[in-house]
């Protein structure tokens, strides 16, 4: 039928911590794709060493799957397990990722696929606005430095690099090599597509902060930051990237 010839848009979302919004999240998230014409869709959980494990969930029209960590690896490791089970159907076109702690706001996907379907990018990004008033200034400044660091390095204005809220490209996750296992597998694949000379394209999202804990630890992630910077740079120079 029509449904099974369209595309497939597949959706990850990593769950690292206690799930208490995800039950909502997931409810928003099955009522705003059953009304997105032209796609398939498919969710995957990913439970990266829950204890307990991630109960399973079924929703109207919206295929729900769930793959679990036995111990906690890392938000860039439950990605890429995502990625990994996306890539196996040959209809998947493109893959979004969310967080579980609602964030992200489901009903902004249909923004993202549209971007997505003009050829604003092959790896298209969510942009938050920097506010003190919706984000905490710690976060601020992190998200301003990043930002600005990898604009600098691929040569385009890159204005959020750290909202998780993304859709990927088929070609992105086949073309794009990554290493990461923690959340700067995000900035990586920034840095990487950029290089590549793929389109990047950046779409409004609204700026939620819940009081969820964060994965982000400010020292220790800085310093990560700063070490995955050198090791991009010391590859492209001996023409690893």
């Amino acid at each position: 039928d029509k449904d099974s010839e369209a595309p497939l848009c597949g959706i990850v979302i990593p769950v690292g911590n206690p799930p208490g919004g995800l039950p909502e999240l997931l409810e928003r998230l099955a009522a705003v794709v059953r009304e997105i014409p032209g796609w398939q869709f498919h969710l995957l959980l990913v439970d990266d060493g829950l204890q307990p494990p991630l109960p399973e969930f079924r929703l109207p029209d919206l295929p729900v799957s769930r793959r679990r960590h036995p111990h906690n690896r890392g938000k860039g490791a439950a990605l890429r397990t995502g990625f990994d089970f996306f890539l196996r159907f040959p209809h998947t076109v493109a893959v979004i990722t969310l967080d579980a702690d609602l964030q992200h706001p489901p009903e902004r996907i249909p923004a993202f696929l549209e971007a997505f379907e003009q050829g604003r990018g092959e790896l298209i990004l969510g942009r938050r606005r920097r506010e003190l008033r919706c984000m905490p200034v710690h976060r601020i400044l992190s998200n301003t430095l990043t930002s600005w660091i990898i604009s600098l390095m691929i040569g385009r204005r890159i204005r959020d690099s750290q909202c998780g809220f993304r859709l990927y490209s088929r070609q992105v996750l086949e073309r794009i090599p990554t290493r990461e296992n923690r959340f700067h597998l995000e900035s990586e694949f920034v840095i990487r597509c950029g290089w590549a000379g793929m389109a990047i394209g950046q779409v409004p999202v609204p700026t939620i902060y819940n009081g969820a804990p964060s994965a982000i630890r400010n020292l220790p992630d800085t310093w990560n930051f700063i070490t995955l910077i050198f090791r991009l740079l010391k590859e492209r120079m001996l023409g690893y990237v």
